[in-house]
């Protein structure tokens, strides 16, 4: 922060536009990292990958992260592609599950993060898409984190993406329709998101109409329902060890959706208990020093 007039210094990984990049596969992906305290920094730290959900950005980690570096962790939060200040393709990518996860994998490798890592995952769709990442690269993920991502099968899509899936095409938004990224990254929670964080969020979709196109796209090749299925699915043959993290006080998910949806699977998934903040649909934007201690001892054991 600068000590005179209080903004966040450009460059830094609390910046609203994330400092760096890498080449991966065909694509530029923008991420975060946060400076590592070298004397928390021994050789049983585990690496953590934070990925954000549909609409959102890697903004969303930057207060994670730097808890996380703080405790000795290399942290990295990435915008996925489509979003942020990664690339946005308008061919050649067709914004699938498959897609998604492929590019990942480059990215992953691009970063060269030492494995197994902890993989952070929240929201909706993509906060899916890594988590089926995780299902497919095993050895990698060590450990995986929940942040509010939709889990039981009758979860419903929020408002602003259930549009997309409207029955008749004429009340879809049209595919060059601007994506609202400030109001659908305020909206979920307890708390008035403040404007400067508002903006940052917003401002892929302010600059360039390829970012609007990309959740556009994205909603109009997933199927919701067999999504959350084929996750379900998925998770009930996982074995590594997983908390799950949920802001009480969301709007869009239910916890009795999230706590069933724990019953059929194994027990190295568990619910974290004792955080006692109200929080909303992004726990992590609310209050990241409120999860943060779930999350240091989930990494520590």
């Amino acid at each position: 922060m600068d000590p005179i007039t209080g903004e966040v210094i450009s460059g830094t990984s609390l910046a609203t536009v994330a400092p760096s990049t890498v080449s991966a596969g065909s694509y530029t992906w923008a991420y975060r990292e946060a400076d590592v305290d070298p004397s928390q920094a021994t050789p049983d730290k585990i690496a953590v990958l934070c990925l954000h959900g549909i609409g959102s950005s890697s903004y969303s980690y930057r207060n994670t992260i730097q808890l996380l570096g703080a405790a000795g962790h290399r942290a990295i939060a990435l915008d996925w592609i489509g979003h942020g200040g990664s690339d946005k393709p308008l061919s050649g990518f067709d914004y699938s599950a498959e897609a998604y996860i492929a590019a990942l994998e480059h990215a992953v490798a691009a970063l060269e993060l030492p494995t197994p890592f902890t993989l952070i995952v929240h929201g909706y769709i993509l906060g899916q898409f890594g988590m089926l990442y995780s299902l497919a690269n095993p050895d990698a993920v060590g450990k995986l984190v929940i942040l509010n991502t939709p889990l039981a099968t009758n979860t419903k899509l929020r408002p602003e993406l259930a549009a997309y899936k409207a029955p008749l095409a004429f009340m879809r938004p049209k595919p060059d329709a601007r994506f609202a990224g400030d109001m659908f990254n305020a909206a979920g929670g307890p708390y008035a998101m403040q404007g400067r964080d508002a903006a940052a969020y917003d401002a892929p979709y302010e600059t360039s109409p390829a970012a609007s196109a990309a959740v556009y796209k994205t909603m109009e090749n997933v199927d919701f329902p067999a999504l959350l299925k084929r996750v379900d699915e998925g998770y009930c043959t996982w074995r590594n060890p997983s908390l799950l993290i949920h802001g009480g006080g969301d709007t869009f998910l239910d916890l009795k959706g999230s706590l069933t949806w724990l019953e059929s699977k194994r027990t190295c998934m568990r619910m974290a208990t004792g955080i006692e903040a109200k929080l909303g649909h992004m726990p992590q934007e609310d209050y990241a020093e409120a999860i943060h201690p779930a999350i240091a001892k989930f990494l520590a054991e």
